[in-house]
């Protein structure tokens, strides 16, 4: 019996067989590996076809659009010659001004922060060009940085090219008026009366002073303005509700793209409950987007974005997406997976846009997700990115985006929110070592809510939100979830498993350390050397990759010496092994520190299963679900004894007569294992290429099935 695909979205058992042989293992595949609770990404049920929509640059709320964009080709936009890289713009109408703004990851080296950059059409034409939030790889060039553009002359439905190049560095100045005719009032109606929002003499004193200032130059300007809910008769503040408003002026200030993001997350203040309300969003008196009454989740936030004065810009822009993977910003999946298969392509497209029809996505809506994180049963999500995130970065169409950016949203409603009154920022564990929200005893404590929420987060079967739909738009909603993750995941952790301030996140089990990492990579990267909590963030990450290149060191008997990540066990879970190592992967490309030395020992157990059958242990057996690697903390050393302990069955047997499991399963033990050495191949370990090689052709069935699901579509660069 095959494991249950995910599109049947069926529930299974968890169930702790220790040491199966193979052919057990595949009759239950611990139920589809925890019943792919732990396997990773794949489709939800899907079921029809629907008309996609056109996203704005600027908006993931677009309005419908005719059709989608054409395939782009996996060989990249056609940027021209010198350029660093480009993206292309199409106006579904034409428009002689627009403004966009967007990220742009950049590779090592390409780009400088003493460098400034220049926009240019194909026909060599500037675009008036802004840089702000710059991060830094570790050579000190840029990494990653919010780019705004004034586009001119754009016809109707046809793409225009805009080119970068390195230049001389300019300053950009800003041109916008001390007291903007922005004037939005927020008006929530509950059951006990009316609260108000009033930020209009915030924003002309932040404009003053320069403060929460994000975004800077002749195109762009943007605020972070935070402001309580007042009850309207009595002036009094609510404990709990705020609006945080990232508001961004373009065009000297007569257009206004406002982001309106509603919080329900203060960590320390007593009485937290869910709040019930409907929410009017007005200006001058008149209502420019009405909420109906929803309650609003604990620990949880929400988004909008209206638009004032001039006109929405009506865009879409994509990424010259083999420069955007070639940065190394994520693992290098498939672009070509689609060349020649155009009908497969828009069958996955189609369904992928039917199902999310079918889903709440309205706010505290769930959208793709399933509210019970540790339930068993195909999840999407589960994977080095989700299965939407993977498709939009291999068609960037407008249905798979649809998709990422309603799953970003979605994410925002679970209740694992905690912002600092003290700081306004995401909790941090340097300044609370003690606290935490899910095991062990939190001091300061923090106070219980009164209602429950239908969700159920956790570490071991969490995606990765809002990583990428940052780095598409820049939006500050999505770099602050990006921190809101990667903090939940050391904050839910017990101070002293943690060890306090450290933020090691070893206690967790061996996916939960593979998720946690990336959440952390994910933070350290793209927050904005200017940041508050890029310090934070980043040395949170190098405290656990220096942790565990000193534990995990030939010296340290409590560890495997086939290079298992055993935490505590005398058992080893190859495939959330390999979590772990498509992991570090990538934190080894990003030269992350010491990340390539704790890479090498995990790739001793992930790549040597595949590339010892020399040494006794069968390669067709590499992809199995648990293992037992030693007994009473005594561990086996070597790849005959691990071997012959699992597969008794196939011990006298020569390897050449054992068959690989080549079950056209897209999420399961061997897309996974490709996968794995795919992202160590990238990482330059030693035998992963050669491995790759080995094993790529005895599994045509599953790389086939990576059309239905490209979650774990990743390959050698």
């Amino acid at each position: 019996m095959k494991p249950m695909q995910k599109s049947t979205f069926a529930t299974q058992a968890d169930h702790p067989l220790p040491w199966l042989g193979r052919h057990s293992i595949k009759l239950v595949l611990l139920f589809a590996i925890t019943a792919v609770a732990g396997c990773g990404g794949g489709a939800q049920p899907i079921d029809a076809s629907a008309t996609p929509s056109l996203p704005n640059a600027n908006d993931t709320n677009p309005a419908p659009a005719p059709a989608p964009a054409p395939a782009p080709s996996a060989s990249g936009l056609g940027c021209a010659p010198l350029a660093i890289t480009c993206v292309e713009v199409t106006a579904a109408s034409a428009q002689t001004s627009a403004p966009v703004t967007f990220g742009q990851p950049f590779k090592t080296g390409d780009f400088s922060p003493s460098q400034g950059l220049v926009a240019r059409y194909s026909d060599g034409s500037n675009v008036p060009l802004q840089i702000d939030e710059v991060s830094t790889h570790s050579d000190g060039s840029v990494r990653f940085a919010v780019l705004s553009a004034q586009l001119n002359s754009l016809p109707a439905g046809q793409p225009r090219l805009v080119n970068l190049f390195t230049a001389a560095k300019t300053a950009s100045t800003p041109s916008i008026p001390a007291n903007p005719a922005w004037n939005l009032e927020l008006e929530a109606t509950t059951a006990s009366g009316t609260l108000i929002a009033q930020p209009q003499a915030q924003l002309v004193t932040q404009i003053a002073s320069g403060q929460g200032r994000r975004l800077s130059g002749s195109v762009a300007s943007e605020f972070t303005v935070v402001t309580p809910f007042k009850d309207k008769t009595t002036g009094t503040p609510h404990p709990h509700l705020v609006a945080r408003m990232h508001v961004r002026l373009y065009d000297g200030g007569n257009r206004i793209r406002t982001e309106v993001v509603m919080e329900n997350t203060r960590a320390f203040t007593p009485n937290k409950s869910n709040i019930t309300y409907a929410l009017a969003i007005k200006r001058n008196g008149s209502t420019v987007h009405s909420q109906p009454s929803f309650t609003h989740f604990h620990q949880a936030r929400w988004r909008k974005v209206v638009w004032t004065g001039g006109s929405e810009p009506q865009l879409q822009l994509r990424h010259n997406m083999p420069y955007f993977i070639a940065s190394r910003a994520t693992w290098n999946y498939n672009l070509g997976i689609y060349e020649g298969q155009a009908a497969k392509r828009e069958s996955v497209l189609n369904n992928m846009a039917s199902t999310l029809a079918s889903r709440n996505t309205q706010p505290m809506g769930n959208a793709l997700l399933q509210h019970d994180f540790p339930g068993t049963g195909g999840r999407p999500e589960i994977g080095p990115l989700p299965m939407w995130t993977a498709m939009y970065l291999i068609t960037q169409d407008n249905r798979a985006r649809a998709s990422m950016m309603a799953v970003a949203d979605a994410a925002a409603s679970v209740p694992i929110h905690y912002r600092d009154e003290k700081t306004d920022q995401p909790m941090d564990v340097e300044n609370n070592p003690n606290v935490t929200v899910r095991f062990g005893t939190s001091s300061p404590a923090i106070p219980k809510a009164s209602s429950s929420t239908p969700w159920t987060p956790d570490t071991a079967h969490q995606g990765s939100f809002a990583y990428i739909p940052y780095l598409i738009t820049g939006d500050a909603f999505y770099l602050d979830e990006t921190l809101f993750w990667a903090t939940y995941n050391m904050i839910s952790l017990d101070p002293s498993y943690r060890a306090y301030a450290q933020g090691i996140v070893h206690e967790h089990e061996t996916r939960s350390q593979a998720w946690a990492l990336r959440s952390l990579g994910e933070a350290a990267f793209a927050t904005p050397d200017s940041h508050p909590m890029k310090n934070h963030f980043t040395s949170r990450l190098n405290n656990n990759l220096q942790w565990y290149a000193n534990h995990y060191q030939a010296t340290n008997t409590r560890v495997s010496p086939l290079g298992a990540n055993e935490n505590h066990t005398d058992h080893a879970l190859p495939w959330q092994h390999d979590f772990l190592t498509i992991v570090y992967a990538w934190l080894a490309e990003n030269n992350a520190n010491r990340a390539r030395e704790h890479l090498l020992w995990l790739s001793n157990f992930a790549v040597g299963r595949y590339t010892s059958d020399d040494k006794g242990f069968c390669s067709a057996n590499a992809d199995g679900y648990v293992w037992r690697i030693g007994s009473g903390g005594v561990f086996i050393n070597n790849w005959k004894t691990l071997y012959d302990t699992n597969y008794a069955s196939n011990a006298s047997k020569a390897c050449s007569t054992i068959p690989y499991d080549d079950d056209g399963c897209a999420y399961c033990y061997g897309a996974i294992g490709l996968s794995m050495l795919a992202a160590t191949t990238n990482a330059a370990v030693p035998n992963a290429s050669t491995g790759y090689t080995k094993i790529a052709p005895k599994f045509p069935i599953t790389r086939a099935a990576l059309l239905n699901d490209p979650t774990w579509a990743i390959i050698p660069r």
